[in-house]
C-alpha cells in the first residue's frame, strides 16, 4: 500500500475507483431487492441483472479497441456522470412510483455499456501510472478498495436502504459517481496521441478498427499464460456474481433474514478481502499458477460453509471465499497485464471482458433460475464444483508459471 503514499496520481485513481466499487456493493444488494420485491420471483430478478452484463458480451471487444487512443482521463469523467445521471434517473423513477422490472433492465444494460468502459480505462491506466515494475503493489491495492468497500458497503447500504428506502438509496448511489468523477479527474498522466492516420476513408478506418480488434482476440489465446489467464477469469466471473447472488437469494428465501442482517453477512466478504490485501505481498515469490490454484480451492471451502445456515460458520465461510477470491483476482490481474505487451493491454483486456462476460451472464442467469425451480442450497454446491474443479485442472500445469518478479510482457510475431 506504500503506492499510495508516493504516487498522488494513483492514490486518486484509487480513491476514484474506491467510491466506484462501494456504489457498486450498494447496488449489488439494493437492485435484486428491488427487482425480488417487485415480481417476487428469482428468475426475473436474474433475468434483471443479466441485463447489465448484456452489453459487456456485445460491446466489450470494439470498446477496447476504440478506447485504446483515448484521452482515457476525460473519458471515464464523462462515464461517471452519465452513470449518476442513470441512476438519479432511476431513483426518481421509484419515488414516483413509475418504475418496471423492464425499466431497471434497461437503465442497467446502459449502466452495463459504461462500466466496461470505465474498466477497460481504470485497467489500461494502471501500468501507466504505477509503472509496470510495481503491477503486484498496484493489484494489491486496487483489490484493498474492494476489500474496505465490501467490508462497509453491504452493511451500510442494508442500513440506509432499511431507514430511508430504495430512492433515496439509490440517490446516494448517484452522488457516489459524481465523488467517483471528481477524484478521476485530479489523475495526470500522458496520454499518446493516436498514431492511426486521421485522413483515412471510412472504410479505411472500419478496416483497421476491425483489423486491430482482431489482433486483441488472438493476442489473448497467442501463449500459455493468456490461456491459463483466461480459464481463470472465467471461473472467477462467474463465482463472483453467482455465489454473491446464491447468498443473497439463500439468506432471503431459504433463512428468511432481513436486509440489514443480509447486508452484515456479505460484509464479512470485505473483512476476508481486507486479510488477503495484508498478506499478499508474503506470496511475490511463489509460483503464481500453483498459488491461483490453491487459492480457488480455499474459496470453494469458504462456499461449503455458507451450506452450514449457521451464522457463525456462514460469515466465516465469507471471510475465507471472498479473502481467497480477492487474492485470486489479484494473482490473475497482476500476470496478465505483466505479460501483455503495452500496445495490446486495452484490447486484450476488452476481449477478456467478453468471455468472462459470458460466464458472468450464465452465472446472473442460473443464480435465478436454479431457486427458482430447483433450491438455493444447490446453487452453493454448483458454485463450489465452478470453483475448485478448474483450480485441480490448472494445479497440474504449474510448471508454466513463475514468481512474481519474473513476469515479462510476452511479445508475439
Amino acid at each position: 500500500m506504500r503506492i499510495l503514499l508516493s504516487n498522488i496520481n494513483f492514490l486518486n485513481m484509487w480513491l476514484s475507483n474506491f467510491v466506484t466499487i462501494l456504489n457498486g456493493r450498494f447496488r449489488e444488494l439494493i437492485i435484486p431487492l428491488i427487482v425480488l420485491g417487485l415480481t417476487n420471483s428469482p428468475l426475473i430478478r436474474g433475468l434483471v441483472a443479466l441485463s447489465q452484463r448484456l452489453g459487456t458480451v456485445l460491446f466489450a471487444i470494439p470498446i477496447g479497441t476504440w478506447v485504446e487512443n483515448k484521452d482515457k482521463i476525460k473519458l471515464s469523467g464523462i462515464c461517471h456522470l452519465l452513470f449518476a445521471l442513470g441512476l438519479a434517473f432511476l431513483a426518481f423513477s421509484i419515488s414516483i412510483n413509475i418504475f418496471n422490472e423492464y425499466m431497471i433492465a434497461l437503465i442497467l444494460f446502459l449502466l452495463g455499456i459504461l462500466s466496461i468502459i470505465l474498466r477497460t480505462s481504470f485497467n489500461v491506466l494502471i501500468p501507466k501510472v504505477s509503472g509496470r515494475d510495481k503491477l503486484l503493489e498496484a493489484h494489491t491495492s486496487v483489490e484493498g478498495a474492494d476489500a474496505i468497500s465490501t467490508l462497509i458497503g453491504p452493511a451500510l447500504a442494508g442500513l440506509v436502504l432499511a431507514q430511508f428506502g430504495e430512492s433515496i438509496t439509490l440517490g446516494i448511489c448517484a452522488i457516489l459517481s459524481v465523488i467517483s468523477m471528481i477524484f478521476v479527474f485530479r489523475v495526470y498522466v500522458d496520454q499518446p496521441e493516436s498514431n492511426h492516420n486521421t485522413s483515412e476513408k471510412p472504410n479505411q478506418k472500419l478496416s483497421d478498427f476491425m483489423k486491430r480488434s482482431k489482433e486483441g482476440v488472438k493476442y489473448l489465446i497467442s501463449n500459455s499464460s493468456q490461456i491459463v489467464c483466461a480459464v481463470a477469469i472465467c471461473s472467477l466471473g462467474f463465482s463472483t456474481v453467482f455465489i454473491v447472488l446464491s447468498v443473497i437469494m439463500h439468506a432471503k428465501i431459504t433463512l428468511n433474514f432481513s436486509e440489514t442482517l443480509i447486508g452484515v453477512l456479505l460484509s464479512f466478504a470485505g473483512l476476508g478481502n481486507i486479510i488477503g490485501v495484508l498478506i499478499m505481498n508474503k506470496f511475490k515469490n511463489v509460483n503464481w499458477l500453483f498459488f491461483l490454484s490453491i487459492l480457488m480451492i480455499i474459496s470453494g471451502l469458504g462456499v461449503l460453509l455458507l451450506l452450514t445456515n449457521h451464522l457463525i460458520l456462514m460469515c466465516l465461510g465469507m471471510v475465507l471465499f471472498d479473502g481467497a477470491l480477492s487474492m485470486a483476482f489479484v494473482v490473475q490481474g497482476a500476470v496478465h497485464q505483466g505479460v501483455t505487451p503495452d500496445a495490446f493491454l486495452a484490447r486484450v483486456k476488452s476481449a477478456t471482458y467478453v468471455i468472462s462476460g459470458i460466464f458472468t451472464m450464465i452465472g446472473t442467469f442460473l443464480a435465478g433460475f436454479i431457486p427458482e425451480f430447483f433450491s438455493t442450497s444447490l446453487s452453493l454446491i454448483i458454485g463450489i464444483i465452478v470453483l475448485v474443479l478448474p483450480a485441480i485442472i490448472l494445479i497440474q500445469f504449474k510448471y508454466i508459471g513463475t514468481n512474481f518478479n519474473d513476469i515479462k510482457p510476452i511479445y508475439v510475431e
